[in-house]
């Protein structure tokens, strides 16, 4: 079969229609194929336990490029949603923390450990870290464990609004632990001080302040969902922020270190 009209693009692959109800996720050449390898494989194994995801059907390679077959969802992402109603973004901040909340009360053993993934992110960043690094790694070890599945990327671009039901998509950065780590990536994702390039700078304060708003709704949900405390969350952003700096988006890195400074502090 031939790959049809390009759907999408990200960082490290496109999307393609793949018949009528299947994508190809097609990869650009400078991923590894272990890397391919292991989406496919924890994709598999998160739809297997029954989380909401994409069905996947296997590898293939297309144009001398590393691929794998998705089930397709139809419909847009919550993002593009917000972005055609814009009136709708804090119903749907709350709709995340929910769908957050019930992926969360999902086992799959499988799964790398949480502190495994997040160790190895904060290993890679060691030249923006330096001797930081072995302090926040030895304070990650001291936070509790946890046996749910985590997305690990879980974000209003990566939720599938489908007729009335949603669904994750982009499953690379799962892992099974303490959901409250997740729920700390998902608020440093929110509160971002990075923006679109189209958007002018003298409009950064308001942006900001609605990520505040966004943010806090988001959160209030799940904290009253999951009945968590605020320094429960609070106590994740450390690791979150340090694993978040191989992420390398334009803007974020002074931030992050901020952050990471001022909790190394405490």
């Amino acid at each position: 079969m031939n790959k049809g009209r390009l759907i999408g693009t990200g960082m490290t692959a496109e999307v393609y229609e793949w018949g009528k109800d299947k994508v190809l996720k097609l990869f650009f050449s400078g991923i590894s194929q272990k890397w391919i390898k292991n989406e496919a494989q924890i994709g598999k194994w998160v739809h297997e336990a029954g989380v909401p995801s994409p069905a996947v059907f296997g590898m293939v390679e297309v144009e001398k490029r590393k691929g794998i077959i998705f089930e397709r969802i139809a419909g847009k992402t919550m993002f593009g949603d917000v972005q055609a109603e814009p009136w709708k973004l804090f119903y749907y901040a709350q709709k995340l923390a929910k769908f957050q909340y019930r992926i969360h009360r999902y086992r799959v053993q499988k799964l790398p450990s949480q502190k495994e993934r997040f160790s190895l992110r904060i290993k890679s960043t060691y030249e923006t870290l330096g001797d930081r690094t072995e302090k926040i790694l030895a304070y990650l070890e001291s936070l509790p464990d946890g046996s749910s599945v985590c997305h690990g990327d879980f974000h209003f671009n990566n939720i599938i609004v489908s007729g009335d039901r949603l669904v994750p998509i982009d499953w690379t950065n799962a892992y099974q632990g303490n959901p409250l780590g997740d729920v700390a990536r998902t608020c440093l994702m929110m509160l971002s001080p990075s923006k679109p390039p189209t958007i002018p700078d003298i409009l950064t304060p308001m942006l900001q302040y609605s990520k505040w708003l966004i943010f806090w709704t988001y959160l209030n949900e799940y904290m009253g969902l999951s009945k968590a405390g605020f320094r429960d969350i609070d106590a994740w952003i450390l690791p979150a922020a340090a694993s978040k700096l191989c992420d390398k988006i334009p803007g974020e890195e002074k931030w992050l270190m901020d952050i990471i400074d001022k909790r190394l502090k405490k």
